[in-house]
């Protein structure tokens, strides 16, 4: 999951809300500018746990029955978000596009930011919301707006996401501390393989096995990035295709095998220098287990990628996680 920002900063906040005007101003600040539609004309109450670890926003919502609607800017990929909707009590009801469904305990939903959208929280509103770039979940916008407000089922690998989700949001302190980067690495990666297991019955045969192929060939790298002789001979050996084919396949991604590798090798140093329980292992051991020969090319490329230094961001991220 790669960062935006120049911290490797885990943020947290807890409010509570008594008036919906109080309560839509924080969630415009927190995700994307929203409009109150609809509030109860009783009492409002409303709470929002919060944490922000890297790119990922994860928050648990409770408030009395609403409604939401957030004006698209229109297509901008590397811009906008998506939003993960994951109701713990009552029911949510998304709406975008001409697409409607109704979210309950057990399911869960998407809707892309990039476009208008309504959430309508019925009979209550208790949900995990999840939001992250589109890139860490390794969907191209088409397959985003094939999801968003539609009915998943992905079987019973959604009875296993699921309820880790749900879990979450009862316990999102676990998001704090040493183990809060790895838990969000997790999620993540429990999310998108949800997501591209739903996907794959709605693509053409074609596409789908070429989308298998690319994801096969995404997990090659990632589990082979301490190799320092990875190529798109050996990724191509492995899938049984060429390499112009496995080239192919990174290109219609916008990216190619070599800088995907490099920013994986990047990203995954990067883990590790933020990880105050990997603390004691030195920089340029840290960059060999990740598949750099060369410590002066690692310090150029990460402070190319990062905006500092790995010293620095190791100083950074011990800073942050002293407080």
């Amino acid at each position: 999951m790669a960062a935006k920002s120049d911290l490797p900063a885990t943020t947290s906040r807890y409010l509570r809300f008594g008036h919906p005007g109080a309560f839509s101003s924080a969630v415009s600040a927190m995700y994307r500018p929203v409009v109150f539609e609809s509030a109860p004309r009783g009492r409002f109450s409303g709470t929002i746990g919060a944490y922000q670890v890297e790119d990922l926003l994860v928050t648990h919502v409770d408030a009395t029955t609403h409604e939401f609607r957030h004006e698209g800017s229109g297509p901008a990929p590397d811009a906008d978000p998506v939003k993960v909707f994951v109701p713990v009590e009552g029911v949510a009801v998304l709406r975008q596009r001409e697409q409607e469904v109704a979210l309950r305990p057990g399911t869960l939903g998407l809707v892309d930011t990039a476009q208008t959208y309504w959430i309508h929280g019925d009979h209550g509103f208790d949900c995990l919301i999840l939001m992250l770039p589109r890139n860490a979940l390794g969907l191209e916008p088409d397959a985003i707006a094939e999801l968003a407000a539609a009915r998943l089922g992905a079987g019973s690998l959604e009875g296993v996401v699921v309820p880790y989700l749900s879990g979450l949001a009862r316990n999102l302190d676990v998001l704090a501390g040493a183990s809060g980067r790895r838990v969000a690495h997790t999620t993540v990666e429990l999310l998108s393989t949800l997501l591209h297991a739903e996907l794959g019955p709605r693509l053409s045969v074609t596409g789908a096995q070429r989308a298998d192929l690319r994801q096969r060939a995404h997990a090659y790298v990632r589990e082979h990035l301490d190799d320092r002789t990875l190529s798109p001979s050996t990724i191509a050996a492995a899938l049984h295709v060429s390499p112009r084919y496995v080239q192919s396949l990174f290109s219609e991604t916008g990216t190619t095998v070599t800088g995907f590798v490099r920013a994986q090798r990047l990203d995954a140093s990067r883990r590790d220098l933020a990880d105050p329980l990997l603390a004691h292992i030195g920089i340029a051991d840290v960059a060999a287990r990740w598949g750099f020969a060369d410590g002066p090319h690692f310090t150029r490329a990460f402070k190319q990628a990062f905006g500092m230094t790995p010293s620095q961001y190791r100083r950074a991220a011990g800073a942050v996680a002293a407080h």
